[in-house]
């Protein structure tokens, strides 16, 4: 089954909260509580709504997951610390440096502010969710998390995988017992209306790829996405992940196609930019071709190709 449309319970005790685009997901149990993901600085005041109507006390929270550095996944973190008394944060270490450095927490704050007016425009959230200005310099991790380690949650234990590609710092966790894996953007930007996939392979095309095939063989059976849906059922997750891989070698294929036929890298990046934005025109056209430019580059890097234009 594909969920759209938090909240919803994907399984006993886990929660979709949050925003379709941008969901946040709640381990609920009787010893505690942990959330996976730090979304945008819109998605606090929509989750503590949201734990108010659940009856999710703010001192029963006690560990907030940062999945990657991204500002779409940190940027309500620092409400978190205020909402949640004692909350532990937890990142891999090179999220923790990332979100250390003054000059990168600016042009999240940035990021975050266009987040929020388009999330408005599009009538995702209301004006009651626009969060207060964060008008810090860093933020603040508590526990650094790596390859192999655990998260004890009052639902069960999730493993630690380092799952590279879409970003260097980006970590997936994995609860076996359950088939529970939270993966944040490690198979791209999702629309499940269109089942259509954006590969999102920023820091290396053939990482990411390998990340993707290693997640879908762990056979799992609740799987939730940073982005528009969580899917259950272990034959649903198991067609997404072969979907994922498909879209992701044949977009490869594509800008390399192209460039071996002469087209420039810019050229190339531009239309494809101008494809997503025609899927989602949730932020500006030259948003995502700017990251499309990224694609092009981790491609022809993959292939050796040059990239000159």
């Amino acid at each position: 089954m594909r969920i759209q449309n938090p909240p919803a319970e994907l399984a006993d005790g886990l929660w979709m909260l949050g925003t379709s685009p941008y969901p946040l997901y709640l381990v609920r149990g009787s010893a505690g509580c942990t959330i996976f993901e730090g979304g945008t600085g819109a998605m606090g005041p929509v989750l503590s709504r949201q734990l108010g109507d659940l009856g999710v006390a703010g001192e029963t929270v006690g560990q907030v997951v940062v999945t990657h550095a991204h500002p779409d996944h940190v940027m309500a973190v620092p409400m978190f610390r205020e909402m949640f008394p004692g909350v532990s944060v937890a990142a891999s270490k090179l999220a923790a440096r990332t979100l250390s450095a003054e000059k990168a927490i600016g042009f999240f704050r940035k990021v975050d502010g266009a987040l929020t007016g388009a999330l408005l425009a599009a009538g995702a959230i209301g004006e009651q969710d626009q969060p207060k200005a964060f008008e810090g310099t860093e933020i603040a991790i508590d526990r650094v998390l790596g390859e192999g380690d655990t998260i004890a949650t009052a639902a069960g234990e999730f493993t630690v995988l380092a799952t590279p590609g879409h970003s260097d710092c980006s970590l997936s966790f994995h609860e076996a017992g359950r088939g529970i894996l939270i993966i944040s953007d490690a198979t791209g930007y999702y629309l499940p209306d269109d089942d259509f996939w954006w590969p999102n392979y920023f820091s290396g095309y053939a990482a990411y790829v390998e990340s993707m095939r290693r997640l879908a063989g762990l056979g799992a059976e609740v799987l939730c996405l940073s982005h528009n849906a969580a899917l259950t059922g272990a034959e649903e997750v198991r067609a997404y992940f072969e979907g994922a891989i498909r879209a992701t070698e044949d977009y490869h294929q594509r800008i390399v196609a192209q460039a071996k036929a002469g087209e420039a890298p810019r050229e190339i990046a531009e239309q494809l930019g101008r494809d997503v934005y025609a899927k989602t025109q949730l932020l500006p056209v030259d948003f995502f071709q700017k990251n499309c430019g990224l694609l092009v580059k981790q491609s022809l890097a993959h292939e050796g190709i040059g990239q000159a234009g």
